[in-house]
């Protein structure tokens, strides 16, 4: 880009944004990030992050005048993904709370804010990436979708990943918008959702008539509006399932707090068994459902494994009766190394009050610190232990495969961390015919976390064309359709959700073909931005 003609051609808000001091920009990237937070859930304010796009578009032809171009980029990006993830994150110091003899509330915030520090530098990546095709016309719309999507692309799969607060998340699961996922998948609407969210920057562009300058926010909203229209046409369509046609689940919560379930109570295990047969129903109701989900590690009791315990398994059958339960629970067994211990979802089968262990998923895709400690041979000697309480933490198992639950279509389970990383459901001949979650919201205290990690795996859902029962310890539970919308939860507050678990779709054009679409998807924004320009002479463009 030639810097003498992008300021000679600059509007009065770029001159603006160029007026301001290099903190001042700063300052308003960490303001901008913090307003795209409340697109997310629970808030759902999509126009906030159209005006975060929008002003760090704003920002970042600032940083395209600068000699040191790249490294003004870095920082303007970087600091719009801290203000971004400290505020779409805090929830995260919540964890440190719960055992504060340990930990104490002091390392909360901290650590939260190292966390948001650290995931950043995805944002600051995508900030130079984007700067490397930048361009001083409409064009820089792409550069700025490609950019980003990559970085956030690498943020959800560098070290194990962390891909929370995605920008195609701020579309209400469930609505018309968000069934693009079952095209696309969550990538995929991140990018268009990149896309579109910039494009009304475009308007301040100075040195171009009207046609140029509003073209790029005028396609942006006719391709939302026909993406809107297509999503409420393909959920119009559903069909109602006959009533009967499937069983009936409950998803089911103790409605103890992270704290009083690690009470050291002698009868604690008891107690908190007893809470949960009081939400699930006796067996012997008219009406009672046969299938029962239980959060993840439902009975959190220290050095407590409820499948070695035969008196503990001789209550819980009676409760079940002829009922099959999946519940997560905590699991150890002796392999040469020693003992080895796995946060686990375990299919129980009642039959005639007798319960009988079906089937096992141990958790593939543990959550680092939260469950394990990376490079653990070089830090044990600093006596950190993972938040579980586990010794030195969990072992990850196999990827998730079907599972057999009586009464009911095979199943896939996916345990709380799990729910935020697409493409985890086996497809082609292993694809299961609903998704049963287990998850152990508590962990994220009563702010917006419970909130996001539901609006999350509701795409799931989506993506997969699979409905989904869902048991949150401390969230929200609830029974999903395969179009990501609510049948029935306990957002209200109740302990428990029930309904007949919706029937499958055919296996969407993402579970098929998702690679192939993504790369098409950004193919076709990168010649958006390779595509000669269409500036007049003296509003040229690189």
């Amino acid at each position: 880009m030639n810097v003498g003609d992008a300021s000679a051609s600059r509007s009065r808000i770029q001159l603006w944004f160029a007026a301001r001091s290099p903190w001042q920009r700063r300052g308003l990237a960490v303001l901008a990030g913090a307003a795209a937070t409340l697109a997310h859930a629970p808030f759902q304010f999509t126009l906030a992050f159209v005006a975060a796009a929008v002003v760090l578009v704003w920002l970042l032809d600032v940083s395209a005048t600068k000699e040191r171009r790249l490294r003004s980029a870095f920082a303007t990006a970087w600091c719009f993904g801290f203000g971004h993830l400290a505020t779409g994150l805090y929830w995260v110091a919540a964890a440190f709370n719960v055992d504060s003899s340990a930990w104490g509330p002091i390392w909360g915030v901290p650590s939260t804010l190292a966390l948001a520090a650290g995931l950043a530098l995805f944002f600051g990546v995508g900030g130079v990436l984007a700067m490397l095709l930048w361009t001083n016309d409409a064009r820089r719309i792409a550069a700025f979708a490609i950019g980003f999507f990559v970085s956030e692309w690498l943020r959800g799969h560098v070290l194990t990943g962390f891909p929370w607060l995605l920008p195609g998340y701020v579309w209400t699961p469930g609505g018309p918008i968000s069934q693009l996922a079952s095209i696309a998948g969550i990538y995929g609407v991140t990018l268009l959702t990149l896309l579109a969210t910039a494009a009304p920057a475009a308007i301040a562009d100075g040195g171009q008539s009207a046609g140029p300058r509003f073209a790029p926010a005028l396609v942006a909203a006719l391709l939302v509006g026909m993406g809107w229209g297509w999503g409420a046409q393909r959920i119009a369509g559903a069909v109602a399932d006959q009533p009967g046609a499937l069983p009936v689940v409950r998803v089911a919560d103790s409605g103890l707090g992270q704290a009083e379930k690690w009470q050291t109570r002698p009868d604690q295990e008891w107690r908190v068994l007893q809470r949960y047969l009081e939400a699930s129903g006796a067996p012997s109701d008219d009406n009672a459902s046969t299938i029962l989900i239980w959060p993840e590690g439902a009975i959190p009791v220290v050095n407590f494994f409820m499948l070695e315990n035969p008196d503990f398994m001789a209550a819980l059958g009676r409760g079940l009766g002829d009922r099959a339960l999946i519940t997560g629970l905590t699991r150890r067994e002796m392999q040469p190394e020693g003992l080895a211990y796995f946060n686990s979802a375990a299919v129980i089968d009642g039959v005639n009050s007798e319960p009988r262990l079906s089937q096992t998923y141990d958790k593939h895709h543990l959550v680092p610190f939260g469950e394990y400690i990376p490079f653990w041979s070089l830090v044990s000697n600093f006596n950190i232990a993972p938040l579980q309480r586990i010794g030195a933490g969990f072992e990850a198992g196999e990827a998730p495969s079907r599972l057999v639950v009586p009464g009911a279509p095979e199943a896939v389970v996916l345990i709380c961390y799990e729910a935020i990383f697409p493409g985890m459901v086996p497809r082609g001949e292993g694809r299961p015919g609903w998704i049963a979650m287990v998850t152990n919201d508590a962990w994220f205290g009563g702010g917006s976390g419970p909130y996001q990690h539901y609006a999350m795996a509701r795409y799931r859902a989506i993506e997969e064309g699979l409905p989904m029962a869902r048991a949150a310890s401390g969230g929200i539970s609830a029974i999903v359709d395969a179009y990501g919308q609510e049948v029935a939860s306990t957002s209200e507050g109740a302990l428990y959700a029930e309904a007949q678990l919706p029937s499958a779709l055919a296996e969407t054009p993402w579970a098929r073909w998702g690679a192939l679409i993504l790369l098409g998807l950004l193919a076709t924004v990168l010649g958006l931005r390779l595509a000669p320009s269409g500036n007049r002479p003296g509003g040229q463009a690189s």
